[in-house]
């Protein structure tokens, strides 16, 4: 394997970089993706919670004309399922439209995939992609594409990262006469303005609001940073064994994940849902419910000092399933406490 990474990069190396053209007709490519399924996805008994995947795949595009490609896609994924406990392979074939952006290396693309993972769908894509030429064969590239499956209504989004080598003639550079006398225009004299900017931030200091803004935060017109907005977002998933609202040892963790979270984001309040299975009777199981969301509550409270007006409990009895079979795995994934935060941040923009 070691020779052959050596053997690739002499070629490479060794490629003329300028003095030859090529007349494309056929790309082949080699690359790896990575598939994040859809969160409804991820929280489904009946798509055993598939998660994440990363795979490999081969494409092979047909060059049409300087604007437009047809490519045909195969690649084998490996998924994340049952809340990252197992793992599964799936399979993508499919086909794409290509349209190359004029005068630079962007293009942007559509077209259909036929998906089979824990379950066999269809759909549609749209994506974006960018290529790096290497030399007059090879280029490497990557793309963000979405997909939506046009057979149970998700969207799953990817990204790619590829190598691609390019088939076709050469086409000879033409030939100057080097005997021509090559005409030296003189440059004009420009005369330098004094830009005063003390925080080198790229603003004069004359139009500058904002004078000591870091050299590495990106600014608006009048020099103060820019801001962009995020989304901060935390999940509790805290089980129970049955006809038991003792919380076991190894859901402090979650616990605590939480409680670092509202710590750090002091703005943020949180409604905890208590729930329970379907053995047995409503009125016990609601107030069974009721006594798992407290149990979570209070050791929000007494153990992590989280303040008891950010926090409220409800329990929803056996109202809200999870999975409505009557089987020992059904009743443990019913048995639970669950909560979620989601607070939108504000952090400022970095220059790259």
């Amino acid at each position: 394997m070691k020779t052959f990474n050596i053997t690739l990069l002499a070629a490479l190396i060794s490629s003329p970089l300028a003095a030859e053209n090529i007349d494309e007709t056929w790309k082949v490519g080699v690359f790896g993706d990575y598939i994040k399924s859809s969160t409804s996805k991820e929280n489904n008994i009946d798509w055993q919670q598939i998660e994440a995947g990363k795979g490999i795949g081969i494409d092979l595009q047909k060059i049409i004309n300087d604007q437009w490609n047809a490519r045909f896609e195969l690649a084998k994924t490996r998924y994340e399922i049952n809340n990252g406990r197992d793992h599964d392979y799936g399979t993508r074939a499919g086909l794409d439209a290509i349209y190359k952006v004029e005068d630079s290396n962007f293009y942007l693309f559509t077209g259909v995939k036929r998906f089979n993972n824990v379950k066999s769908y269809n759909a549609i894509n749209v994506g974006a992609g960018h290529a790096f030429q290497v030399n007059d064969r090879f280029s490497v590239f990557g793309e963000a594409v979405v997909y939506r499956d046009v057979d149970y209504g998700y969207t799953d989004q990817g990204f790619k990262f590829g190598l691609q080598y390019a088939f076709g003639d050469v086409k000879k550079s033409p030939i100057v006469n080097k005997a021509v006398k090559k005409v030296v225009t003189p440059k004009p004299v420009v005369k330098k303005v004094m830009v005063v900017d003390a925080d080198n931030d790229g603003i004069n200091d004359k139009h500058d609001n904002c004078t000591n803004t870091p050299a590495n935060v990106k600014v608006d017109s009048k020099g103060c940073a820019l801001y962009a907005e995020k989304t901060a977002a935390i999940n509790l998933n805290v089980t129970f064994e049955n006809n038991s609202s003792q919380l076991q040892p190894a859901m402090l963790n979650d616990i605590q994940r939480l409680a670092d979270f509202m710590k750090a984001y002091k703005n943020t309040t949180v409604d905890i849902e208590g729930h329970s299975s379907a053995a047995g009777n409503d009125a016990y199981n609601l107030m069974l419910s009721q006594k798992r969301a407290d149990a979570v509550k209070n050791t929000l409270i007494s153990k992590f000092n989280i303040d008891a007006s950010r926090l409220s409990a409800t329990g929803f009895g056996e109202t809200q399933l999870i999975s409505k079979g009557n089987t020992r795995a059904d009743h443990n994934i019913n048995r639970r406490v669950v909560a979620k935060i989601e607070t939108t941040i504000k952090e400022v923009v970095s220059k790259k």
